[in-house]
């Protein structure tokens, strides 16, 4: 094998055969020769093995080292990011809750087994709700499923995993003890179970997947030692793994307080409030009065998501889980805006309608991504709504606003009258073709934002540059060659 190299074009499209395929800036390839006007090259990182193909021109922009590529994945209702840095360390974020984000990796990263497991640096858990997590469970079953061809499987070797410290117990459990121990503070209550390593919690205080999830993780345990932490605001020093590459992780969320529990101080998350049914919501803040709406365990948690601002060079990403209005408030008044602001925006909660518009108009993102889908009307819940939808744009630095949607970038091909099996019950359909799955890469300097469509030659793709001073400054277009 020769030297491997990046493309350093935007886009780049090779002819292989009959077929296309166009790699993206920072994408590894090998220059093979030149011939008749183009370039021979061998692509690595796409599909089961290299292929070679021709690119046109005989001058290929390339460059010695990758780029820090962040990608979310569509997993229709949930969050599923996948961080990768220059030096190749990977970072999972969430995952779903269905299959989509298992079959996605195991098309990233082939070849795993058992003796060769992929190694994940760091798996966060944002939070516990189902749709964030109950797919890497999935991944684990991968291994075993006779049923699946090999490259649907996946093996990993995950070396940290980071949550938020909320175990959720099962809805049999009442509303204000499902998320562990309560005690009274001065403006309601707030839960003082918070766990750090959580294998050896009695099964009572774990729903189905958190069983399930716990059970992954004694699974993977066998490959070798799994740092399992709860983080809180200010916890930097978890992330120095990534410090060597220049990248620092600031922790913003959750923000815990302090409660008294037998007569000694601990760390603790107030329960959160079931929010107002108002269009202004993101309005209805700084109300420090008396608060009689009923606690929510499902607000609770999600407000007390893991938050994380990451900084590579000039580029900041804002990394928001399930916040809501509730805790973003609390966010805004304990940092200042100037440490809020970001380029890149993972908008909270699936574009939910509960945000805090003073805390988005601190972040002033660049882009904003929203992921969300709807699959079934079991999990019907409008993201993302309209009032967020309108509200990024409002908030958005300068006079260029992108904001990209899982659902919205996903596309469907029209098949015609088709016929379930079993019931034999016929319906109109469409296969979904093309995921929504948005790609964010960067130097530190230059940011590619880019979707796929259904068309493999065809990109919503954008390019802009942040200055020391992250002022912004857009192409006219992006590199195509």
């Amino acid at each position: 094998m020769g030297e491997i190299v990046y493309v350093d074009d935007d886009l780049v499209t090779v002819k292989h055969g009959s077929r296309t395929t166009v790699l993206a800036w920072g994408d590894p390839i090998e220059i093979l020769g030149k011939e008749d006007g183009r370039t021979r090259v061998r692509v690595h990182e796409r599909g089961a093995r290299p292929f070679e193909g021709t690119v046109r021109g005989t001058r290929i922009p390339t460059r010695p080292e990758s780029v820090l590529k962040f990608s979310m994945v569509d997993v229709q209702q949930g969050d599923a990011m996948v961080l990768e840095t220059p030096a190749g360390r990977k970072i999972l974020i969430d995952g779903g809750d269905n299959k989509l984000f298992a079959r996605y990796l195991a098309a990233r990263y082939r070849g795993t087994s058992a003796e060769n497991p992929l190694d994940i640096d760091a798996i966060i858990v944002t939070h516990g709700d189902a749709d964030h997590f109950a797919s890497l469970n999935i991944i684990r079953t991968t291994e075993t499923d006779t049923k699946l061809v090999a490259r649907k499987r996946l093996f990993l070797r995950p070396h940290r995993v980071f949550h938020n410290g909320l175990l959720k117990a099962g809805t049999a459990v009442p509303e204000e003890k499902r998320l562990g121990r309560t005690v009274a503070t001065r403006d309601g209550r707030a839960i003082v179970d918070l766990h750090d390593d959580f294998l050896d919690v009695a099964d009572d205080k774990l729903n189905r997947p958190f069983t399930s999830w716990r059970t992954t993780l004694k699974h993977w345990r066998k490959r070798g030692p799994i740092s399992i932490k709860r983080l809180a605001f200010g916890d930097r020093r978890e992330f120095d793994f990534l410090r060597g590459e220049g990248i620092e992780v600031d922790v913003l969320g959750p923000i815990p307080m302090s409660a008294t529990v037998g007569g000694r101080r601990r760390p603790a998350l107030p329960l959160l409030r079931q929010p107002p049914k108002s269009v202004e919501l993101p309005l209805d803040n700084d109300d420090d009065g008396p608060n009689d709406r009923r606690f929510s365990a499902s607000h609770t948690i999600n407000g007390h998501s893991v938050a994380l601002k990451l900084t590579y060079g000039n580029v900041r990403f804002m990394l928001t889980g399930d916040l809501n209005q509730e805790s973003m408030e609390i966010l805004r008044k304990k940092v200042t805006n100037k440490d809020l602001q970001a380029e890149i925006l993972k908008a909270p909660h699936h574009g939910s309608a509960d945000f805090d518009l003073k805390a988005l108009e601190a972040m002033a993102p660049v882009v904003s991504l929203i992921s969300s889908g709807d699959e079934s009307s079991r999990k019907e819940h409008i993201h993302p709504r309209a009032t967020l939808m309108g509200a990024l744009g409002r908030v958005a630095r300068g006079d260029t606003s992108i904001v990209l949607c899982t659902e919205l970038a996903a596309f469907f091909e029209l098949k015609g009258l088709s016929k379930v099996t079993e019931t034999g019950e016929r319906f109109f359909g469409f296969e979904r073709t093309s995921f929504g799955i948005i790609h964010i890469r960067t130097d530190g300097e230059r940011v590619l934002v880019f979707t796929h469509s259904g068309k493999e030659n065809m990109k919503e793709a954008y390019r802009f540059t942040v200055n020391e001073r992250h002022e912004i400054k857009f192409a006219k277009d992006v590199k195509k060659r």
